[in-house]
């Protein structure tokens, strides 16, 4: 629907350098800034806007230094993390042990309790658990050609009563990947100390969040659905890249919208969020929980658009579901003749709205072939010349691509009979794992039953609204059911989720005896997600046959 051959790379950048002017940390004045310039531009497009300020836990880090002791003196530049305890200005003396890649059994082999623990990789939300199980002080992130900015708690979004006491406690820093290597090749030959301070604000400050609604044109329009279309704006730095390029591909599309909005079936909502680089998400999940009902009511889809345009991204890489990848395949192949590499959707991207059952698609698009986004991303050197005019106009139109069919399409392009082959393959694995120990035979069943029937939707003869009306109705059953563990309205933890989490411990029953304990407990959980499973299952069931001509069921 939309023409992306409108897109301007001038537009684009005079966008990414004038959002990146400022260095947009979480709650400061600077972020704000930046907010009510987006505000403006989506007013002045003719959008309903509005910007909303709410309380957020957010992390922001300062000055930090560490200093080697022994077995000689040497100073190394590195960066406090977000979420890590500050340690007053006298700092912290302590001795340093290589933890590996910062699993739980090379915590606990290190001897990492009272020291701490240097780490391979960036600092990540599974690093701070397992250390603070072994009673370590704190960790060292190695990663990079500079130290990267990040944080490590493991609380999606503002912590709340039940969950505050999750939040780390322990020191968090980063070193390059060079230095890291320095003092992993120390540790190798004896006794290592360091000395270090660090300072971290942690604390309830008011974020922005940027909302602006278009709504749309067409006669035989939806007007009460709407796609949701969202970015961050907050910065680590002045965060050309992440996410000043995406916020720009989101207000170029947005001007392309408001001018063929006659096009439109559904309505266009923007939202702009904060906390994603220092609160964990926090903006996108205070809004999931304060609109949970409407979202769950009328929200299609949600895209949300993450470092866009860099140099050298060209591997084509993304988050999806499978009702969800073979859109953005379409679209990639589309505008860059290449193939999409449409990776399953994780806890990252802001990825709040999961439990509600949205079915998203997008963060970053392309990464280079190295596998990540380049060296400068989480740093200070994340600044417009690292953005490819070019790449930022392809990825805008991908995105534009996708965006436009999701918004006029008469029958939304959502493939449920990918999702459940998708659900069926994953259950025969498990099965393959549980070696005969848990029946998963009836359940896999169901799950082809399932795909059988939605591959049937086409010849519903009914409504393209009464179609739409079953897909949203399939991703908050399936979604849900396949993607989280605790359910609906609770987000789950802000580490990885395996696909089909609550039954994932089949693959434990292998190699244990049937009769002891530990397979005895293990049964009566995995009994119960099965159920869980089936329930869902036999409800999508229920709600694809509502639509399709009687008497052809599965």
């Amino acid at each position: 629907m939309l023409d992306t051959g409108q897109v301007s790379a001038d537009r684009l950048m005079q966008y990414t350098r004038t959002i990146s002017q400022w260095a947009r940390h979480a709650g400061t004045p600077e972020e704000l800034e930046a907010a009510r310039y987006i505000e403006r531009e989506f007013t002045a497009l003719g959008y309903a806007t509005r910007l909303i300020l709410h309380d957020a836990y957010v992390s922001l880090p300062g000055e930090a230094a560490l200093v080697l002791v022994e077995p000689r003196r040497q100073e190394i530049p590195c960066v406090a993390n977000a979420f890590g305890l500050p340690t007053g200005p006298d700092g912290v003396a302590v001795e340093v042990v290589d933890a590996g890649k910062g699993t739980a059994s090379e915590f606990a082999a290190a001897g990492a309790a009272g020291k701490v623990a240097l780490v391979e990789g960036r600092s990540r939300p599974h690093h701070a658990v397992h250390a603070g199980k072994v009673g370590a002080k704190g960790i060292i992130c190695m990663n990079g050609r500079y130290a990267h900015q990040s944080g490590s708690s493991p609380v999606w979004g503002s912590p709340g009563e039940s969950n505050v006491a999750q939040l780390p406690r322990l020191h968090i820093l980063s070193v390059s990947l060079t230095d890291g290597e320095g003092l992993r090749a120390l540790c190798r030959q004896g006794p290592v100390r360091v000395h270090f301070t660090t300072r971290v604000q942690t604390g309830w400050t008011k974020t922005p969040i940027v909302v602006a609604d278009l709504a749309p044109g067409h006669a035989e329009a939806e007007p009460e659905k709407y796609v949701l279309f969202a970015a961050h704006a907050d910065s680590w730095y002045h965060g050309a890249m992440d996410n000043g390029s995406a916020n720009a591909a989101m207000l170029e599309l947005a001007r392309l919208a408001a001018g063929q909005r006659g096009g439109m079936r559904r309505g266009l909502r923007y939202a702009v969020w904060s906390g994603h680089s220092q609160g964990r998400y926090s903006s996108s999940a205070w809004y999931a929980d304060q609109f949970w009902s409407d979202l769950d009511e009328n929200c299609v889809a949600h895209l949300n658009v993450d470092s866009l345009g860099a140099l050298d991204c060209d591997v084509f890489r993304t988050n999806s579901m499978p009702e969800t990848a073979g859109l953005g395949k379409w679209a990639v192949k589309e505008v860059a003749g290449a193939v999409l590499d449409a990776q399953r959707a994780g806890r990252n991207s802001d990825q709040s709205f999961m439990g509600i059952g949205i079915p998203m698609l997008f963060g970053y698009i392309a990464v280079q072939r190295e596998g990540w986004l380049g060296w400068w991303w989480h740093t200070s050197h994340d600044t417009v010349d690292k953005i490819d005019p070019d790449r930022l106009v392809r990825d805008t139109r991908i995105v534009g691509l996708v965006l436009g069919r999701l918004l006029g399409d008469p029958v939304l392009p959502l493939d449920y009979a990918a999702s459940a082959a998708d659900i069926r393959t994953n259950l025969e694995d498990l099965a393959r794992a549980a070696e005969g120990k848990f029946d998963l035979s009836s359940t896999i069943n169901l799950a082809g039953t399932l795909e059988r029937l939605c591959r049937r939707l086409p010849e519903a003869a009914v409504s393209p609204r009464a179609i739409n009306a079953c897909l949203q109705d399939l991703g908050r059953i399936l979604i849900s059911a396949t993607y989280t563990i605790a359910g609906r309205f609770i987000p789950d933890p802000a580490y990885e989720v395996p696909f089909l989490p609550k039954l994932q411990g089949v693959r434990r029953l292998g190699p244990l005896d049937p009769d002891s304990d530990q397979a005895k407990f293990l049964m009566v959980d995995l009994a119960r997600a099965r159920n869980e499973l089936v329930e869902a299952l036999r409800r999508a069931c229920r709600r694809v046959e509502d639509v399709l001509p009687a008497g052809k069921g599965g």
